[in-house]
């Protein structure tokens, strides 16, 4: 404990300007739990979403501190496709509880893939969640991944949706601790 608070001073200080920078690996939360993969059967000519929702814990402080900035800058899925025709994409929703995940404007789209036949297809993740930032002044947010999935061919389309990679980060304004 006394090393993690010797370097997050450390990085606090490097920051200037009373700014306090945090990479969260949301992925971690995720990964080995079985939410960190999406599975899809559409029929054909239809259109389904399939999601998870996952609780992320942040540092100690962020509940009396001001939200400068708030992006993924690292994330990737794998559309691991099975069978069909079709396009899946990616929504991220953020909200202060599980249920009002379902409810929350998309904080984040990630365009839709087109996949046929068995394939994997890396999808990269990453882009502005200002929409959202007052979320991030708590030190609990929940977060909703979504797979869209369009059968655009004559036979079901089948896989999963796999996260493999998903870092926020967030820049505060001084009050920290």
């Amino acid at each position: 404990m006394k090393f993690f608070a010797v370097a997050l001073l450390a990085v606090v200080a490097a920051c200037g300007q009373g700014k306090a920078i945090f990479n969260v690996d949301a992925y971690s939360f995720l990964q080995g739990t079985g939410k960190d993969t999406i599975p899809y059967v559409i029929p054909p000519g239809l259109s389904d979403t399939a999601s998870t929702v996952q609780k992320i814990t942040l540092p100690p402080g962020f509940g009396s501190s001001i939200v400068d900035t708030v992006r993924i800058t690292n994330g990737t899925a794998n559309v691991e496709n099975t069978g069909g025709t079709g396009t899946i994409g990616f929504q991220l929703f953020f909200a202060s509880d599980s249920a009002a995940t379902y409810t929350a404007p998309v904080a984040l789209d990630i365009p839709a893939t087109a996949v046929s036949g068995a394939q994997t297809v890396v999808v990269p993740i990453s882009g502005d969640l200002s929409s959202v930032d007052s979320l991030f002044q708590h030190e609990t947010v929940y977060m909703r991944i979504a797979a869209t999935a369009t059968n655009t061919g004559a036979t079901i389309v089948t896989g999963n949706g796999v996260l493999k990679a998903l870092v926020i980060r967030i820049v505060l304004q001084d009050k920290v601790f």
